[in-house]
C-alpha cells in the first residue's frame, strides 16, 4: 500500500540520519582515548579509517536500538501532529494497519543486527584490537615526548628528559607495575636509550645504557646496575589465547557459558540488544498513537527518556551479574523484559481503540 511505503520511506530516513549521527558521536567519545596515538602523531589516514570502519558492529548495537525508539517517535509524532493518524483512523485503518510500517522496519533491524551482533561483532573487535596494536607498535617512538610522561604501554609510565632524535631519548625513568601478586614494583632509571619496533612480531623495545634498576618490597629494597638493558614494552592489547569475551566467537561462548560468568554475560548480551528493536518497534507506535500531538519534540523528548531508562537498566544488570546478585541471563534480559511489559500494555490499549470500520 502506498500509505505504508510512504512510512517506511521516511522511517528509514530518519533511521539513517540518526544512526549516521550516533555512530559518529560514538566514535569520537571512543577516539578521544586515542588521542595521544593519532593526534598531531603522524597517524596515517588509512589508519583511522579501518579503525573507523572495524569499530561499527560494536556501535551499532547500541545505535540502531536507539534510532528504531527515535525515528518512531519522530514520525508518528509528525504524522499525529499534521493529523494523519486521525484521518488514518478515520478511513477505518486500526492500530495495527497504522504500525505495520514500523513493525517491518524493526524486524528488517532485528534480524540484521542480530547478524551483526552474533557474527560481525566478534570479527571485528579482533581486526580492530589487531590494527589498534600494530599501529601502536609501528608508531611507538611517535608517542614519547621530551619532558612528559607517557602510560600507552601497559602497567607503565614512561619519563623522557631530552630527545636529541625521534628514537634515541637522554635521561630516561620508567616505572612498571607488577602484573602478578607475587611480584614487586620495579624503576629503571638510565642515562640514554634507544626505543625500536617490529610490528609483524608485535615488539616494542627500549634499549638503554647506563642506568640502574630498583626494586621495592614493603620492608626490603634492591639494585642492580647494567651497562645495557633491553626492556620489552606491551601495548595492553592482549594476546590471542587471552582474548576477551567481545572477541571470542558465539559457537565458543555458548559451550563455555557454563563455566566462565564472563562468557555467559558477553553471550546474552549479544542476544539481548538485538531483541530491544523488536520491542521498541511495538512500544513506540503504540505510545505514539495514544500520546497524540505530541510533535517531533515531543516525540524525541520521550525515546531519550526510554533510552536512558533502558541503558540504565542494562548497565546495573551487568553489573549485578558480574558480582553474582543476578544470573547472566536475568542481568542482560531484565531491561527487555521490563519494557516488554510497558509495550504489551500500550499495545492492548491501542489495540482496543478499533475504527468504525476495518480494513
Amino acid at each position: 500500500m502506498i500509505i505504508h511505503k510512504s512510512i517506511i520511506k521516511e522511517l528509514i530516513k530518519n533511521m539513517s540520519v540518526i544512526i549516521f549521527s550516533l555512530s559518529i558521536i560514538l566514535f569520537m567519545e571512543k577516539f578521544v582515548s586515542l588521542t595521544k596515538l593519532f593526534m598531531g602523531k603522524g597517524a596515517d589516514l588509512i589508519d583511522i579509517f579501518r579503525i573507523f570502519i572495524f569499530i561499527q558492529p560494536s556501535l551499532l548495537l547500541l545505535s540502531v536500538p536507539m534510532a528504531i525508539l527515535i525515528s518512531i517517535f519522530l514520525t508518528y509524532g509528525r504524522m499525529a501532529t499534521d493529523n494523519e493518524i486521525i484521518v488514518l483512523k478515520s478511513m477505518g485503518m486500526t492500530f495495527l494497519g497504522i504500525s505495520r510500517a514500523a513493525f517491518t522496519v524493526s524486524i528488517i533491524s532485528f534480524l540484521a543486527l542480530l547478524f551483526i551482533s552474533l557474527f560481525l561483532l566478534p570479527r571485528s573487535t579482533r581486526a580492530f584490537n589487531h590494527i589498534l596494536h600494530q599501529t601502536i607498535v609501528k608508531k611507538a617512538s611517535l608517542t614519547m615526548e621530551a619532558e612528559s610522561f607517557s602510560d600507552v604501554f601497559k602497567g607503565t609510565v614512561i619519563f623522557i628528559n631530552k630527545m636529541p632524535t625521534q628514537n634515541t631519548f637522554n635521561g630516561i625513568f620508567v616505572y612498571r607495575e607488577s602484573e602478578k601478586a607475587e611480584d614487586n614494583p620495579f624503576v629503571i632509571v638510565a642515562e640514554k636509550g634507544q626505543m625500536s619496533s617490529d610490528p609483524d612480531e608485535g615488539l616494542i623495545k627500549l634499549s638503554m645504557k647506563n642506568g640502574s634498576i630498583h626494586s621495592y618490597k614493603k620492608d626490603s629494597s634492591s639494585e642492580i646496575s647494567f651497562s645495557e638493558y633491553d626492556f620489552i614494552l606491551t601495548t595492553g592489547i592482549e594476546a590471542s589465547k587471552d582474548k576477551k569475551p567481545d572477541e571470542i566467537k558465539t559457537s565458543k561462548l555458548w559451550e563455555g557459558r557454563k563455566t566462565n560468568l564472563s562468557w555467559a554475560i558477553e553471550l546474552n548480551r549479544r542476544l539481548s540488544l538485538p531483541f530491544a528493536c523488536l520491542i521498541f518497534g511495538l512500544l513506540a507506535p503504540s505510545l505514539s498513537y495514544k500520546t497524540g500531538k505530541i510533535g517531533r519534540l515531543g516525540g524525541f523528548s520521550i525515546s531519550l527518556a526510554i533510552i536512558i531508562l533502558y541503558y540504565l537498566f542494562l548497565i546495573m544488570g551487568k553489573g549485578l551479574s558480574k558480582s553474582g546478585g543476578l544470573t547472566p541471563f536475568m542481568g542482560s534480559w531484565i531491561p527487555n523484559i521490563f519494557f516488554s511489559a510497558i509495550a504489551a500494555v500500550f499495545v492492548y490499549i491501542a489495540y482496543i481503540d478499533k475504527p468504525l470500520r476495518k480494513f
